[in-house]
């Protein structure tokens, strides 16, 4: 007899890894969930091998049809406890393995495939006792019950691009012409297992699976439907590929420079990481929007296409309102899945006040060579502005030229600054500042010296 553990084991760690990883994301925790959940599944019953499906002991189906046999054992059932024997191709029509069928009705299984027009037999076998044992004769004739129908449709749709989060819907709607509906068999594509066993009543009859993540369809796998009449025969499978699963993105704000001053430029860098799995297919490309205010407002946005599982930086910018007084709000980098914020804090400047930034130099020069400089002055205040902005060289600094500037509330300018080097023999470097008495900026040039 085969080890009855070892196939429990080999089936738990492929449904594990397979359906439920699939379906319900980290592995953790799987196992030991399932075994509840199989346990939850087992069947206790008197004595004796018993007919559960069909229930009589005699059908009649049409050739090519496949037959669901199940069996109600004498005492707690593994899955794999009870041996098949008799006529018929095993499988047949899309079903799945026995086995995973097993383990999802929590009864022993077999799927019989019968071909041409005859009598055949088919036992289901104790193997501990031998001697107990369920049998069933099928005829097979032109005249035989027909195999039940199922249509298959998913919401979203095939063309839909959506979250791991989002909800799927699968519908299928099946109808039989011969007797009545039983049961319909979901089948998932990535390892064939069955992640539900569904109802059905009547002649026709609708039932939805909504798997608690999209699973096997993240991976690009199709979703099966199989429809069981109550003598067992099964319909033609039904598939439907599913929406694509968009990979999902984390994302963490890392670094911004704040406090800025009020008018000026706030950066924020974002962190973002695709924590999906090696076998997502689905498109890594997402749109991120940087967000600010307690009125959110999109004021800078980036498209990232981040393979698993790397990792990503995305920097934002954006001016920001030249307020009167400090303020502190939040920002936000928000993509599809996930996002992050921070609050930042922005201080006011004074009434008035003169920016300056040093825009370029014509070092390195000859010494004795004029030195010139380029700032540009920006009055970032709100009330006018005449001021002399100054040119201060050296590590003993000295003042060697300024210009007198007249700007507006907001209003900016340029100004050029410059002297006559020293005619040193030796080549130097140091530092020239633009002084605007408000603020400064610094360079360090260099002096090509006359002996060198």
């Amino acid at each position: 007899m085969p080890d009855r553990t070892t196939a429990r084991r080999t089936v738990l760690e492929g449904v594990a890894a397979g359906w439920s990883g699939a379906l319900f994301g980290s592995g953790i925790g799987v196992v030991s969930e399932l075994s509840e959940w199989l346990e939850s599944r087992a069947v206790t019953v008197g004595t004796g091998l018993e007919r559960r499906r069909p229930a009589t002991q005699e059908v009649t189906v049409v050739p090519e049809s496949t037959v669901l046999f199940e069996a109600e054992p004498p005492r707690e059932f593994e899955p794999g406890d009870v041996e098949w024997d008799g006529d018929g191709e095993p499988g047949g029509r899309g079903a799945p393995l026995a086995l995973d069928y097993e383990y999802a009705a929590g009864v022993p299984a077999a799927f019989r495939t019968f071909e041409s027009t005859g009598t055949h037999e088919v036992t289901a076998i104790d193997p501990d006792s031998g001697e107990l044992r369920a049998d069933w004769t099928v005829r097979v004739d032109d005249d035989g019950a027909l195999a039940p129908t199922v249509d298959l449709s998913v919401d979203p749709g095939e063309d839909e691009r959506i979250g791991v989060d989002d909800t799927v819907e699968l519908t299928a709607t099946a109808s039989t012409r011969d007797g009545r509906l039983d049961r319909l068999i979901w089948v998932e594509g990535q390892n064939m297992t069955v992640p539900e066993v569904s109802d059905l009543e009547g002649e026709q009859d609708s039932v939805t699976l909504a798997p608690e993540r999209p699973g096997w369809m993240s991976a690009g796998y199709p979703t099966t439907a199989i429809a069981v009449s109550e003598i067992g025969l099964l319909s033609e499978p039904a598939s439907v590929d599913g929406p694509e699963i968009r990979p999902p993105l984390a994302i963490e704000i890392v670094e911004t420079n704040d406090p800025v001053p009020a008018g000026g430029t706030l950066e924020v860098v974002a962190e973002v990481e695709n924590v999906g799995d090696m076998m997502m297919v689905g498109d890594t490309t997402q749109e991120l929007e940087f967000v600010v205010g307690e009125d959110p407002t999109v004021v800078d946005a980036a498209t990232v296409a981040v393979d698993w599982p790397e990792t990503e930086r995305v920097t934002f910018a954006f001016e920001t309102y030249p307020v009167e007084h400090d303020d502190r709000f939040p920002v936000r980098v928000v993509g599809a899945d996930d996002a992050d914020e921070r609050i930042v804090e922005v201080f006011a400047r004074d009434a008035t006040g003169l920016d300056v930034s040093i825009q370029g130099t014509n070092a390195p020069v000859d010494a004795g060579d004029r030195l010139e400089v380029t700032a540009r002055v920006e009055n970032v205040g709100n009330q006018p502005i005449s001021r002399d902005v100054e040119l201060v060289v050296g590590h003993d600094p000295q003042l060697v030229d300024s210009v007198s500037v007249a700007l507006e509330a907001g209003e900016r300018g340029t100004v050029s600054l410059g002297y006559e080097t020293y005619p040193a023999a030796q080549t130097t470097a140091f530092p020239v500042v633009v002084d605007t008495g408000d603020d400064a900026d610094e360079r360090t040039i260099r002096v090509i010296g006359t002996g060198d």
